[in-house]
């Protein structure tokens, strides 16, 4: 992914060998703190591929989107013409988009600041948000709802360092060395396999900028640990992002 949002030098990987969930953490977290503040109303443009469905994982969707930062509004050229609107518009393995409203995370853009500063109390958080879950099912849901953060909002810098912080304590995450994501990129990964499925969010070696998700289901994981053809599994990636100065414009 080009880095066009930080205008920041990524911390040096300093070599992968033995890196653990908390190295990692630590350096996404290092890397969020030195990007760059928005407003949650500014524009972001992201070209992505998706994999919807283990069928079409030998070919994944391919889409551009725009949203604000909050995720309240979004953008989309549908059949050459630009709509916009508090809509989404997934794209199907067949590459048809469908009009949908905008469903925001547990976690609302502007309660982000507000979170607990210490990892383990937000890992205590993310795991019973919206409801309280059972023990055994606490890491996955948490862990799936930091993705789905990083996934609907551009946080800001210290939120975002917090979600990193977490990842790095919440029961059975380890690190990926030889993560790759659904567009097929080598990256790093934060890797949960727990009760429910087993997930993997996407590291960008160089910059250590979320780039990807992806819920691998309850299948028997390949050697690399990732098995997207799993019952169930799905993914996405980002290829490009970028601050734009409205709805449609690329960058």
């Amino acid at each position: 992914m080009e880095d066009h949002m930080s205008g920041n030098s990524a911390p040096s990987s300093g070599g992968a060998a033995g890196l653990t969930a908390k190295m990692l953490a630590a350096r996404a977290a290092a890397a969020a703190l030195s990007g760059q503040a928005v407003s949650p109303g500014q524009w972001v443009y992201r070209n992505y591929v998706v994999v919807a469905t283990p069928a079409n994982a030998a070919n994944p969707v391919t889409v551009e989107r725009w949203a604000t930062a909050d995720n309240a509004a979004a953008a989309a050229w549908i059949g050459g013409q630009l709509e916009t609107g508090p809509c989404t518009w997934p794209a199907s393995p067949a590459s048809e988009t469908m009009k949908s409203p905008i469903i925001q995370p547990a976690i609302s853009y502007g309660s982000l600041s507000s979170l607990p500063g210490k990892p383990r109390a937000l890992v205590a958080l993310l795991g019973k948000t919206p409801v309280s879950r059972a023990r055994a099912w606490r890491a996955g849901h948490a862990f799936e709802l930091i993705a789905e953060l990083f996934q609907s909002y551009l946080m800001p810098p210290q939120p975002a360092a917090q979600m990193y912080r977490a990842l790095g304590q919440i029961r059975g995450v380890r690190a990926d060395e030889h993560a790759v994501d659904v567009a097929g990129r080598p990256g790093r990964g934060f890797l949960l396999t727990a009760t429910g499925g087993n997930q993997e969010i996407i590291i960008d070696p160089q910059t250590y900028q979320f780039v990807g998700y992806q819920f691998l289901g309850n299948g028997r994981f390949l050697g690399n640990g990732r098995d997207i053809h799993a019952a169930g599994a799905w993914g996405m990636a980002i290829l490009r992002m970028a601050f734009v100065a409205g709805p449609g414009i690329r960058p």
